[in-house]
């Protein structure tokens, strides 16, 4: 599955950057987290409840930046199993001055699931996940345009 789009928040890049690169600021608009454990910046681990339809549990997923260019590039790596699932998936984020000030994220995301959930239909997961990701932005333009 491929996902792509365009974050724009009323923050500079640099604060945009850190906070997306911060895994106890990133992990706190993460949907149904149960657990964060940081091993660094750049390598940690999630626990989140997710599911879709009638199969539903928890997921852990381990993230590491593969890639990390401040404050305008990052890329990162995810691997995850639960509920007789797993995800493999690839993130790029690419931060740039807006126009009318504040910044312009524009992000995309490669994701191969396989097992129990992959057995859904790809419209279904589609739907659940562009859920989570417009949930995951929400917040974090709350968390970086308030004072």
């Amino acid at each position: 599955m491929h996902f792509e789009g365009v974050f724009e928040v009323k923050a500079p890049k640099e604060k945009v950057f850190w906070i997306l690169m911060d895994p106890n600021q990133i992990s706190q608009c993460m949907p149904d987290l149960q657990n964060l454990d940081v091993k660094s910046p750049d390598d940690y681990t999630v626990v989140v409840r997710a599911g879709v339809s009638f199969i539903k549990g928890d997921f852990t997923l381990h993230f590491n930046v593969a890639e990390k260019s401040p404050p305008t590039h990052a890329k990162l790596n995810a691997h995850g199993t639960g509920i007789g699932s797993s995800v493999d998936m690839e993130t790029t984020m690419d931060i740039a001055d807006a126009q009318e000030g504040g910044s312009s994220m524009k992000w995309a995301a490669d994701a191969k699931v396989g097992g129990r959930i992959a057995s859904l239909g790809q419209r279904m997961l589609e739907s659940q996940a562009e859920k989570i990701i417009r949930q995951l932005f929400d917040c974090m333009q709350h968390k970086l345009e308030s004072v």
